[in-house]
């Protein structure tokens, strides 16, 4: 696995900062180790356990004594022994309790003559971890034939004390002889506990370094891309970090350079239509009024007469300035492209600038019906925004460009029973939209792209100059225009314009 130099670089910086203090363990970690373990494990200590547990064993065997003490002292009562000779049983047992007042530890006092009891007296408590019993057996003095069995009972505290003090100098004895390996043991996991750590360290470093490192290896890719006149680049977003917002911010670059690109090649684009429609507009006035004059010139200057010449004359000089008249209205719309003046911005409302669109919708409507359609019956209708949208706008040239898409859209929408045209203006995050919907049969998909080229028409009458020319005006006012499908059915223009600050 190859390494970057970047990621050689934070790979020797973790090493770095892993192995200052391994070194720093192995010379201080041994001697403050041995030193801890030797200040518990020393001789004045052990010394003090060891008493502890004599102590204790001490304590166990007055208890013992004690215990044999009181059962001989119940051997040898002569009142207690008389009684059980006599057979006086209620006598015996009335001295048997009272000799369990006088000897708090016995709990069980039990006669039997002949291998049968004689006499029980019983006051254990009830059988727990609390208490420890001691059965004893003697002879009971003035009783012969007879056996006795004294039961004491002891706490077992005092024995449970002594042996978890046996346990601890037996361990402590083990810790004392183990004091080398123990210290060694202990320092060797703390080594390789922080070796892990270290080793644990640097993997996460390469990984995080790698990371970036790819990253930023693609955004050098991207960007030798671009200078290569590539802008396509796309580059994914994957975290949160600095590195995402760089690479958001290199798509942000590059979708603005394209977006850049396209309006310039377009601009460019349409600045060659415009100089060929100058040139063919020149190229094409010039003979129209010499052509004109000169049909005309021959139907006048006729003076025979047959009747089926002068009328083939006067049908030449009908269809001759009939053409004609179209050659000039088509060059008007050339000369009209090839002088499109460029847009000179000014702040607007544009809110306002679709409410003050609705005063000309009745001459158009009046020009369509004019012009022998059916725009009446087609609703035009103005919806301006009530919130301001203020915008940087022509308002002749754009204005221009709505008519237009108006127009288009009436003439659309001819011969429906339900035309209907909509113009919007609303305001979208940072940016301003003004569409035009309407309610006819719509663009097909594949010529979504190519309405906006000069000279492609899906009209019969049309030159394929109008939306051409208003692609350019939205451009100059650093906007974008698409063609949708409306929510009326039909076709949508959506302008898409900046936010004046």
């Amino acid at each position: 696995m190859r390494f970057s130099r970047f990621e050689r670089k934070i790979v020797v910086a973790l090493l770095a900062v892993g192995f200052a203090p391994l070194v720093a363990a192995l010379l201080l970690g041994r001697g403050a180790v041995r030193e801890a373990y030797e200040v518990g494990v020393n001789n004045r200590i052990r010394r003090e356990l060891e008493s502890s547990l004599r102590l204790y064993t001490d304590h166990l065997r007055v208890l013992r004594d004690n215990a044999d003490l009181s059962k001989e002292l119940v051997e040898a009562d002569p009142e207690l022994g008389l009684r059980v000779a006599e057979h006086d049983l209620p006598g015996a047992r009335a001295r048997a309790v009272a000799l369990m007042g006088s000897h708090p530890n016995v709990v069980r006092i039990q006669v039997a003559a002949a291998g049968t009891p004689a006499l029980d007296v019983d006051r254990r408590p009830a059988e727990d971890d609390t208490w420890r019993l001691l059965e004893l057996e003697g002879a009971l003095a003035g009783a012969p034939g007879t056996s006795l069995t004294v039961t004491t009972a002891t706490p077992w505290a005092p024995f449970h004390a002594h042996h978890r003090a046996a346990e601890i100098v037996k361990v402590y004895d083990a810790l004392e002889a183990e004091t080398a390996y123990v210290t060694t043991t202990y320092l060797g996991v703390f080594i390789i506990l922080l070796f892990a750590v270290i080793v644990a360290a640097v993997a996460v470093g390469i990984v995080l370094s790698r990371r970036v490192t790819r990253r930023v290896a693609l955004l050098a890719q991207a960007t030798t891309r671009v200078g290569a006149g590539d802008l396509s680049v796309e580059l994914p977003v994957e975290t949160g970090d600095e590195i995402a917002d760089l690479t958001a911010a290199f798509n942000t670059m590059v979708r603005d350079l394209r977006e850049s690109q396209t309006r310039i090649e377009y601009l460019q684009r349409i600045g060659a239509w415009q100089q060929f429609a100058r040139r063919l507009a020149h190229e094409i006035k010039n003979p129209l009024t010499p052509i004109q004059l000169a049909v005309q010139e021959m139907q006048t200057s006729y003076r025979g007469d047959d009747t089926a010449y002068r009328t083939k004359l006067d049908d030449a000089r009908t269809i001759v300035e009939e053409e004609i008249a179209t050659l000039r209205r088509l060059v008007g719309e050339f000369s009209a492209f090839a002088k499109l003046p460029k847009a000179e911005l000014q702040e607007a409302d544009l809110g306002a600038f679709v409410g003050d669109l609705e005063r000309t919708v009745d001459a158009m409507l009046e020009d369509e019906a004019h012009r022998g359609g059916a725009a009446p019956s087609v609703e035009v209708v103005y919806q301006p925004t009530s919130e301001p949208i203020p915008v940087r706008i022509d308002p002749m040239m754009l204005k221009r460009c709505v008519d237009n898409l108006t127009r288009n859209a009436v003439e659309a929408c001819r011969g429906r029973s339900d035309g209907r045209v909509v113009v919007r203006a609303r305001r979208q995050g940072k940016r301003a939209i003004l569409e035009v919907l309407d309610s006819g049969p719509g663009i097909a998909p594949e010529d979504r792209e190519r309405v906006f080229d000069p000279y492609f028409t899906t009209k019969t009458d049309g030159t394929g100059l109008g939306l051409p020319i208003v692609k350019k005006v939205v451009l100059e006012h650093a906007g974008d225009i698409a063609c949708e499908t409306s929510e009326l059915g039909g076709a949508c223009f959506r302008i898409t314009l900046s936010i004046a600050s």
